[in-house]
């Protein structure tokens, strides 16, 4: 891990200390709590719950644009956790919502935003649908409302140093454009600037001190550390202290599952997916029975880990033919199976299950995972797995 604080970082947060008077992002402790709650609700995945929340907040609170902001953010989730990002009403309405939260904040920006919490939201809501954009293949609105979505949290962090939740989206920037490919790299840093060490303290500055950001901001870090730097030791350690808020949660369940994997370890991935297998068994609250297939992949792909084929190959059957409604598990299990078969010593099975994920549309990069399975046979010992959201 890099450490040390970024020169242009210490002196961001050393003009904090002269700023203690900065006005509150929100109105009251109630609004805080009433945040909290909705945020608890949306990573348990109690998505409709947190919705009504933030409506209720929205009206309590019409001249605030943290209730907007966070029903645009709960709608993201929902399209992109729920209907695997293809629901078209549900797209309408989280653009509608993040144009609303748009209009709202900049009503905020021009009577002044001495909080810089309206730069704080329009900047979220347009870095959601940058987002969007990108998973579209829209490259160029990508990069100008990413663009802007920086600008305006870097601005809100100049307003108001100790507004700890804004460090989050420049920190993310900061460090991915240090992770570039090397032909973008250089532009991307003009734009941008940065390097990883900065992004990184930046994304743990929200972690550690932002009021509402915590929980995201640590979920970039554990996404960084399984992907980017791949030490799943530190994001293990950084998800399992999150987790603790959260011991209800099906997604950070899910989430640590996904990282055992990468660690392969694999008798630890095989007790927590037999874990979450049994919370939907005996109705815990918040394990939903739409969840058992990945429950079940995770318990495959520990029986993968340790070459128990048949079991594995039982297990992504089953998936395939009892849970055909999540795009892109139908891609992973399809992907998996195609590596036991390799295992077992079906080439031209594994050959057709990775073809056919090439027909499919291509996340996660398993496109690419798959290419590289027809040029050489899956052998074992190999981290192939999904990363973790």
């Amino acid at each position: 891990m890099n450490k040390g604080v970024s020169l242009l970082l210490c002196g961001v947060l050393a003009g904090g200390s002269l700023r203690a008077s900065a006005p509150s992002a929100t109105v009251n402790e109630h609004m805080n709590t009433e945040i909290d709650a909705a945020l608890t609700d949306l990573y348990n995945l109690d998505i409709d719950k947190a919705k009504t929340g933030f409506r209720q907040m929205i009206d309590q609170y019409p001249e605030h644009p943290m209730g907007l902001y966070g029903l645009t953010t709960s709608l993201w989730w929902e399209l992109t956790n729920e209907y695997d990002e293809k629901n078209e009403t549900l797209e309408k309405e989280f653009l509608a919502t993040a144009r609303q939260t748009i209009a709202m904040t900049n009503t905020l920006i021009q009577q002044g935003d001495p909080s810089g919490v309206g730069r704080l939201c329009q900047g979220g809501a347009l870095g959601l649908v940058a987002r969007w954009d990108a998973i579209q293949g829209r490259w160029m609105s990508a990069y100008r409302n990413g663009k802007q979505a920086f600008d305006l949290q870097s601005k809100a962090i100049e307003i108001n140093p100790e507004l700890y939740d804004a460090y989050l989206g420049p920190g993310i920037f900061h460090y991915y454009v240090a992770v570039l490919p090397a032909a973008i790299k250089f532009f991307a840093r003009m734009v941008f600037g940065g390097s990883k060490t900065q992004g990184l303290e930046e994304i743990r500055l929200s972690m550690t001190r932002g009021r509402f950001s915590r929980t995201a901001a640590r979920l970039f870090l554990v996404n960084i550390y399984t992907n980017n730097e791949k030490d799943p030791t530190t994001a293990l350690t950084l998800l399992r202290e999150g987790r603790k808020d959260y011991p209800d949660s099906p997604f950070f369940h899910f989430i640590e599952l996904l990282i055992l994997e990468e660690a392969k370890e694999w008798d630890a991935l095989e007790t927590g997916a037999e874990d979450f297998l049994n919370r939907i068994k005996t109705n815990q609250p918040y394990y939903a029975p739409k969840l058992e297939h990945r429950g079940l992949f995770a318990l495959a792909n520990s029986y993968l880990g340790k070459r128990q084929t048949d079991k594995a190959l039982t297990l992504y059957n089953r998936i395939l033919n009892d849970f055909p409604f999540e795009d892109r598990w139908i891609s992973m299990a399809t992907l998996n199976r195609g590596k036991t078969n390799d295992l077992l010593g079906r080439r031209e099975d594994a050959l057709a299950d990775y073809r056919a994920v090439l027909k499919r549309r291509d996340v996660w990069q398993l496109h690419d995972k798959a290419k590289a399975l027809i040029r050489r046979p899956y052998q074992g010992n190999q981290s192939e797995g999904p990363a973790a959201k």
